[in-house]
């Protein structure tokens, strides 16, 4: 036996554990989409049906290793819905709202302390989707589906579906900011595509922006980016955002402070108070947790230019209210405060 052989051989044995491992977690979340459909009484007919099986296999062993079957079909059914343009009405979204949280319960004993407050949260969220869920307006129906999906994610495990640490006790916090905030819920969690696509042509800035040697090597380590493709994003950034992106990161370890404890609305709300020397609002403070999130998301957006104006405003509302967020914590200037540091 020669060495390629020897070495073929020696490997069989891993890709076959890695093919079964992926049969068996492919061959699980199948078996998870089946049985909410049948509850849904949707038939295998539905375009909702076909795309979310499609999208199984798309999605790496990686990622299904992440959420237990049970979740990641409610998060492969919500993203079709968003593709086929699918609409679920209350009783559709209480039903899977119904067998995730039964899922959710079986792997936590009844002895457990924390389990009257599980209760408490499911049931306002039931009471609040089946009692006012007709009189939400139109923005709010379209992304209340995705808002379900993190939240169950948020009971299961104390994160979003993107990740995000909040603690399974500020679950109903957490509810109740993203639907008080919906123009923010446009996230890219639930979006199974990384392509970069380019929307607009950018007017270059000054070869001074460039030369920002020390914003180059921050935002490429905030990122992960090279130093290189960096430096060439920053190229086409207008001024506006180019002095958002050097607040954000002469405030970056502020924004990292209070994204480690944005999941406990208490203790955001002190601290950023006590920093600010004033008081916020209870919308000021979701906001603005909101906002810290998804700093990643807007550095990325920025960079990428995918934060497209709409055409009637002239500005893209999920980036305006980012920028709001952070200009209430003090992570960066409005355009006000700036014009007004400028002419002093």
């Amino acid at each position: 036996m020669d060495t390629k052989e020897k070495t073929r051989v020696n490997l069989d044995p891993k890709q076959n554990i890695q093919e079964d491992t992926s049969t068996h977690l492919r061959e699980s979340l199948h078996e998870a989409l089946f049985y909410y459909f049948n509850n849904l009484k949707v038939s295998s007919d539905d375009p909702l049906f076909s795309a979310s099986m499609s999208y199984v296999e798309k999605i790496s062993v990686r990622e299904l290793q992440i959420q237990p079957s049970f979740l990641e079909a409610v998060r492969v059914i919500v993203y079709a819905a968003t593709t086929t343009g699918y609409i679920f009405d209350h009783s559709e979204l209480s039903d899977m709202l119904t067998i995730a949280v039964g899922e959710i319960r079986k792997a936590r004993r009844t002895e457990e302390k924390n389990l009257q407050t599980f209760d408490q949260v499911v049931f306002n969220i039931y009471k609040d989707l089946n009692e006012n869920y007709q009189g939400f307006n139109d923005s709010l129906k379209a992304v209340y589906p995705e808002i379900l999906v993190n939240v169950i994610s948020v009971i299961h495990n104390g994160k979003d579906a993107s990740g995000a640490r909040i603690d399974s006790y500020n679950a109903e916090a957490y509810y109740r900011a993203r639907k008080a905030q919906q123009n923010l819920a446009q996230s890219l969690s639930l979006d199974f595509s990384t392509e970069v696509e380019a929307k607009q042509v950018r007017k270059p800035v000054t070869e001074r922006v460039v030369s920002d040697k020390g914003l180059v090597d921050s935002l490429a380590q905030i990122t992960g980016r090279t130093a290189e493709s960096v430096h060439d994003a920053l190229k086409g950034l207008s001024d506006y955002d180019l002095d958002s992106i050097k607040d954000l990161c002469s405030n970056y370890n502020k924004l990292q402070k209070y994204y480690n404890i944005a999941g406990d609305e208490r203790e955001f709300r002190e601290s950023a108070e006590k920093e600010l020397g004033r008081k916020l609002l209870d919308s000021q403070v979701q906001h603005a947790i909101l906002s810290v999130r998804r700093s990643k998301i807007y550095i990325e957006n920025i960079l990428d230019d995918k934060f497209v104006p709409d055409k009637s405003h002239g500005i893209n509302h999920v980036k305006h209210n980012l920028e709001y967020g952070y200009q209430l914590i003090g992570i960066i200037q409005s355009k006000r405060k700036r014009k007004n540091r400028r002419t002093d």
